[in-house]
């Protein structure tokens, strides 16, 4: 109140608007999180603001004339503008004019994040193909431009909110752990983080059932299951019964129905196609519109797919 009352000759006779910076800091690097805080004073009571998109504002009135504004944004080269404005006059407030933005200096296995915290969730290594493995997990982040988030090409990331994403990367069997940078604002330096690739046994052990690869016809369970049909053929051979023909019959009906297609199936849009059929699985692609794919398998309650070139899991509610 007694900053208002200082300021009562001001609100009468001026034409524009005094806007103060809080925390307005020297420099920032580029596509950190700004989070910046300022007053705005005005000689009219009860304004109003228009953001960018990219913008998020959190507005609080202290008084009719004065605001406190606090505006969450990303520092890169484009326009983030916030319009402050009466009935009869504005002023474009562009923020990325307000600070400096500084490049970070390079370094190898720089994820591209800035955060203030950074963790990463729940670990999954699972058999992808022959020599590849495919890891996952769930980033948590407090400030950080989680959406630049990027290690390799093979990979994916979807982003839940501002603060967490999933991921998966694909890297060669012998890798035992991935390796890579971030840089921690809180202490100003790079920070490493060091994520290990450990396959479970009961994971490689029923790779065939839920491998998002397509079926092949030499997996360890389709090689036993020839050697049977070879075996049992010689048998029938030797002792010329008919009956022992039963046994390799149905092992051969049983390997060509895992490559008689299925069929096809329409996805709706929104629909979230995972890499494994559990219900905690890191999501990969998601289905923009109404889509035709074509259906490989069929897990409890999840059908796996394949969809512009794209292998995966839905549950089969979609």
């Amino acid at each position: 109140m007694r900053l208002f009352f200082l300021l009562i000759p001001f609100l009468l006779f001026a034409s524009d608007f005094i806007i103060k910076y809080e925390n307005l800091k020297p420099f920032y690097y580029k596509n950190q999180i700004v989070n910046l805080k300022f007053k705005v004073i005005s000689p009219k009571p009860n304004l109003m603001f228009l953001n960018d998109s990219d913008v998020d504002l959190n507005i609080t009135q202290i008084n009719p004339y004065i605001y406190q504004i606090n505006a969450r944004f990303k520092a890169d080269d484009s326009n983030k503008t916030v319009t402050v404005y009466t009935n009869d006059e504005q002023q474009k407030i562009n923020l990325n004019k307000i600070i400096t933005i500084k490049k970070l200096p390079k370094i190898k296995n720089f994820s591209g994040v800035l955060a203030e915290k950074f963790n990463i969730i729940n670990p999954i290594s699972s058999e992808y193909e022959d020599k590849k493995t495919i890891l996952s997990f769930t980033i948590k982040c407090e400030n950080c431009n989680i959406e630049d988030f990027k290690l390799d090409k093979d990979e994916n990331l979807t982003v839940v909110s501002q603060n967490e994403a999933t991921y998966y990367i694909v890297v060669p069997k012998t890798q035992r752990e991935l390796t890579f940078y971030y840089y921690n604002t809180a202490q100003n330096r790079f920070e490493k983080e060091t994520v290990p690739v450990i396959l479970k046994e009961e994971t490689i052990s029923t790779q065939t059932d839920i491998n998002p690869s397509e079926n092949k016809i030499f997996t360890p369970l389709n090689i036993m299951i020839l050697v049977l049909i070879a075996t049992g053929i010689i048998i029938f051979l030797i002792y010329q019964r008919i009956w022992l023909l039963v046994f390799p019959l149905f092992l051969s009906i049983y390997l060509i129905m895992q490559f008689i297609p299925k069929g096809d199936i329409i996805l709706k849009k929104g629909t979230k196609v995972q890499i494994l059929p559990t219900k905690n699985s890191t999501v990969f692609y998601i289905v923009k519109k109404e889509t035709n794919a074509k259906i490989l398998n069929k897990k409890d309650n999840y059908v796996k797919i394949k969809i512009n070139n794209k292998i995966g899991w839905v549950n089969e509610n979609n």
